[in-house]
């Protein structure tokens, strides 16, 4: 069950899916592979818990590998771009970079796409 009433499912994978575009707009390409395991998702916040199954593509930039990934905290959902090599990717251990929330503009959701690919470094706040 879906907890949040301020965006559906289908609209939060639409923004997944428009940072994937980012990704490739950026230079990053799809890298095809069979995953050894099934990629899901368990978030759990409160009474709440959601499991995400995912066909989300795998992606290649300067040697890393990257996925579009979710974080549902109890205010709004947030993307999370998960990194690493192929050892991590074979073994569902890649890091998370930090999360964005899906509701950024067009630019923002560059922006972070740019942070976590390392094209740009994360401003010091």
């Amino acid at each position: 069950m879906w907890y949040y009433d301020n965006i559906t499912r289908d609209d939060f994978e639409s923004v997944k899916n428009l940072v994937e575009k980012i990704m490739l707009e950026l230079g990053a390409e799809i890298f095809e592979i069979h995953l050894p395991y099934e990629q899901k998702t368990t978030n759990y916040f409160g009474n709440f818990e959601e499991t995400n199954y995912s066909e989300r593509s795998i992606f290649v930039y300067n040697g890393e590998y990257f996925r579009v990934d979710e974080v549902l905290f109890s205010q709004k959902p947030f993307i999370v771009i998960e990194c690493g090599d192929m050892n991590d990717l074979l073994n569902n251990t890649m890091e998370d970079a930090d999360p964005f929330p899906y509701d950024l503009s067009h630019e923002e959701l560059r922006n972070e796409v740019k942070y976590s690919l390392g094209i740009e470094p994360y401003p010091n706040l």
